[in-house]
């Protein structure tokens, strides 16, 4: 498989920091990162057990978490090796996925600064029509670029 540079940093963080943070690992681990641009990275994870609420849907901590991970990848994906800390997250909750649904992530950094960086992710649930959207978040990270 060739790898863009992009692509190579994004997973590069992700293997260092995926051992380092439990609830990445539990809820996250069998996402695969497929595709990293600059500023833009893809996802796609088979949702199962672990990532739904008790009525058997897509919880939203889930989603909250999907926002934080996916937005400090973007970040990565800047050649960046430290995603920063969280200042301020926010999701907005616009349909819902089941056990077995297939979703897909796309975060993109949209201004990485000296100090802070603003990102958006979008979780989509695949289905015969095409991507129907999930959940849209956007998350504030303080970053040290320099």
């Amino acid at each position: 498989m060739n790898m863009n540079t992009e692509l190579q940093q994004v997973l590069k963080v992700w293997e260092r920091t995926r051992p380092n943070s439990p609830i990445y690992e539990f809820l996250l681990n069998e996402v695969e990162i497929y595709d990293a641009e600059k500023g833009v990275v893809r996802a796609r994870l088979h949702v199962g057990p672990r990532q739904l609420n008790s009525k058997g849907t897509l919880h939203g901590a889930f989603s909250a978490c999907v926002t934080d991970w996916a937005g400090g990848m973007a970040i990565a994906s800047h050649g960046l090796d430290s995603t920063g800390v969280s200042t301020d997250i926010h999701v907005n909750y616009l349909s819902t996925a089941t056990d077995g649904d297939w979703i897909e992530i796309e975060s993109r950094a949209n201004k990485v600064g000296k100090s802070l960086a603003f990102t958006t992710v979008t979780i989509s649930k695949k289905t015969e029509a095409g991507l129907t959207i999930v959940a849209q978040g956007s998350h504030t990270k303080y970053v040290r670029t320099r």
